[in-house]
């Protein structure tokens, strides 16, 4: 009888022993469903979508800089004979010739068909000054670096840089960036300038950058009449 009950104590302790050396394992944490969210992430450390660029700041950078503009560029190349489409009365055609003289100064001749004008520019960093203007003038003007640089400013031709509603001497800038159709090419980004010669008459002149002018329009309108245009296009280069 002691056996038995011994060997029942001894099998009873063994049992016991084995059921003390296994360690109890944790349940699993398990996410609520629906939830993306990773054990141990912090979550103001994820990834958050890119704002959209701001549509405004990037038109205004794509505007044109006319402020870095070279003035020179603003007449035809050396030695370039541009025709000029007209409309309205028989002096609006006009063959215009481009010659550069001394460093800085550009003359053009100007042939109506009626007379010859030549008149001189002085160009400077940021501006074009009218610095001789005479008609009747067939010869080719060949003057010294000592005459061209004695000659004053008649007016200002253009000043940079150049914005809407701005003044260019007694001229008002109308519009950059304008449109503007000739019967050599339709021009983009164009600039308008205009002098209001009194209030019925208006004279409009469109520049191009490579180019220079490229439109003259003279406008006038009386009390109950019609009104009347004179209109010079560019039509050819040579």
């Amino acid at each position: 009888m002691k056996i038995l009950m011994s060997s029942g104590a001894m099998v009873l302790l063994l049992l016991l022993g084995a059921c003390g050396n296994e360690e109890l394992e944790e349940p699993a944490v398990q996410s609520p469903p629906g939830s993306d969210t990773v054990t141990g992430e912090d979550p103001e450390e994820t990834e958050q979508p890119e704002e959209p660029a701001d549509s405004d700041q990037e038109a205004a950078e794509e505007e044109p800089d006319n402020e870095a503009l070279d003035p020179l560029s603003f007449f035809m190349a050396d030695g370039t004979t541009a025709h000029f489409e007209g409309a309205g009365n028989e002096f609006a055609a006009l063959t215009v010739r481009t010659e550069y003289l001394e460093e800085d100064y550009v003359a053009l001749y100007e042939d109506n068909g009626g007379t010859t004008f030549l008149r001189v520019y002085r160009i400077s960093d940021d501006r074009v000054d009218l610095v001789k203007e005479e008609g009747e003038f067939y010869d080719d003007y060949a003057p010294a670096t000592e005459e061209l640089d004695a000659l004053e400013a008649i007016s200002t031709y253009l000043e940079f840089p150049l914005e809407e509603g701005g003044a260019v001497g007694d001229k008002t800038v109308i519009q950059t960036g304008a449109t503007v159709e000739t019967p050599y090419e339709t021009f983009e980004d164009a600039i308008v300038l205009e002098k209001q010669e009194s209030e019925t008459t208006t004279n409009t002149w469109y520049f191009v950058e490579g180019y220079g002018e490229v439109k003259r329009e003279f406008v006038t309108q009386e009390e109950g009449e019609e009104e009347f245009s004179v209109t010079s296009s560019l039509e050819s280069i040579e």
